[in-house]
């Protein structure tokens, strides 16, 4: 390891959260020696804010990177530092797009979010079927174009899919779009956000914040969503159980998630 590192960044789910969605006791020790080390740790998440577990808030970091880059928020003030938006005609017009899918629709605003209650998902009750699955009742049904009407700035538009054919022609129809960002978290949704938002950008936006050169920053993730900062940062690790494309493109590959590779890897980071 050529550059001493002084920032951590860490996606969430399927880094250093298990498939339980729980956070090992080596791993957390392992953010904490890095936190007492004087490293700076960021969590990089496709979540929103309130959807954080309270141990990794508690660690303290300066800031987190919420909604895959589109937010980020100053610890312990809970300050938007930054958050990109997607503009009133640009998200009618998405929408109107996705309704065309079957898949469940759900979008991002403010700190809270809602499920789309009209499209072809909500009527072949992919909707009801998904969100009874995932235990996301605490999110209400909405018809997201009255709340984008009603002045609602979303941040971003997901669709999630009970059919992976149905998915790729989805992807395959706003991938190489130029007038959004896309990407997933998952072999069964997309995720679409504003041109130029992205974990990366984030990343790139709270280390100048913080004064730290990206060639002493390492970023560890396991999706698509976390390809962005990966490249950004000096020290992109992949995780063992990251899609191909994403070790294709790290720097490090370590353990999976059930194995404590993200605590592995910040291990040996300290280690230097």
């Amino acid at each position: 390891m050529n550059n001493p590192i002084k920032l951590i960044a860490f996606d969430l789910d399927g880094t250093v959260l298990n498939s339980e969605k729980k956070i090992t006791e080596r791993t957390l020790a392992a953010i904490h020696n890095a936190f007492s080390a004087g490293i700076y740790i960021i969590p990089a998440t496709g979540r929103q804010f309130h959807e954080i577990p309270q141990p990794v808030k508690d660690i303290p970091p300066p800031f987190i990177i919420a909604n895959n880059g589109v937010q980020v928020y100053k610890m312990p003030e809970k300050n938007l530092e930054l958050s990109k938006q997607l503009e009133t005609s640009a998200a009618l017009s998405l929408l109107h797009e996705l309704r065309n899918f079957k898949g469940m629709i759900f979008g991002a605003y403010d700190t809270i979010g809602a499920f789309d209650s009209k499209g072809r998902g909500f009527e072949e009750g992919i909707t009801g079927r998904i969100r009874a699955a995932n235990a996301w009742a605490n999110y209400p049904l909405a018809d997201i174009e009255s709340l984008i009407r009603d002045g609602k700035r979303f941040v971003k538009l997901v669709m999630i899919f009970e059919d992976l054919s149905e998915r790729r022609r989805a992807l395959d129809a706003f991938l190489l779009r130029k007038d959004f960002y896309v990407t997933y978290f998952a072999d069964n949704n997309i995720e679409i956000m504003p041109a130029g938002a992205n974990k990366g950008k984030a990343l790139e936006f709270v280390a100048k914040k913080l004064g730290i050169d990206m060639k002493n920053v390492m970023a560890l993730g396991d999706s698509d969503n976390d390809k962005d900062m990966i490249l950004e940062a000096g020290l992109g690790v992949a995780m063992g159980n990251a899609a191909e494309e994403l070790k294709a493109v790290a720097d490090e590959i370590t353990l999976d998630c059930e194995q404590d590779g993200a605590a592995l890897a910040i291990e040996k980071a300290l280690a230097f």
